[in-house]
């Protein structure tokens, strides 16, 4: 009888391990945990930590959430689509910006943009940094903050 009821609690015990190592898998893949990532494509639907887009790359974020700043390299072309930035957009020396539906909650700087800097249906929250160099394009877009510098 006293090795039938330690077998017994054996099994329990590891099933109820089992369940717990499960749950805790669970709960880490379905978190939606973040992660830092370079962007030289297309990215869809997902969420990460940091983003740097290299020189001369184009980044195209379609239902993304960032949560950190976003670092564009010199003339490299961002566009953010349906997405949103939790940090801010250092873009100093970029090609092109473009937000499309989509938010910004720290501040914008593009301050020598070589093309363009547009806004369709999305907002800013913090400043916009930019310069004469810079052609602002906004339609039906906020920015919260202050206009630092002048836009064409």
């Amino acid at each position: 009888m006293k090795s039938l009821i330690h077998v017994t609690l054996q099994k329990v015990f590891k099933k109820s391990m089992i369940q717990k190592v499960s749950l805790v898998a669970t709960v880490l893949l379905s978190s939606g945990m973040s992660y830092a990532a370079v962007c030289n494509k297309t990215i869809n639907n997902n969420a990460v930590g940091s983003l740097t887009i290299p020189s001369g790359a184009t980044c195209i974020l379609n239902g993304t959430s960032v949560d950190g700043n976003v670092s564009v390299q010199k003339n490299g072309t961002f566009i953010l689509n349906n997405s949103s930035v939790s940090g801010s957009v250092q873009a100093d020396t970029a090609k092109a910006i473009k937000l499309i539906n989509s938010s910004v909650e720290g501040d914008v700087k593009a301050t020598q943009v070589a093309t363009s800097l547009s806004l369709d249906k999305s907002m800013i929250s913090g400043n916009l940094y930019c310069s004469s160099l810079v052609k602002l394009s906004a339609n039906m877009s906020s920015i919260e903050g202050k206009t630092i510098g002048k836009c064409k």
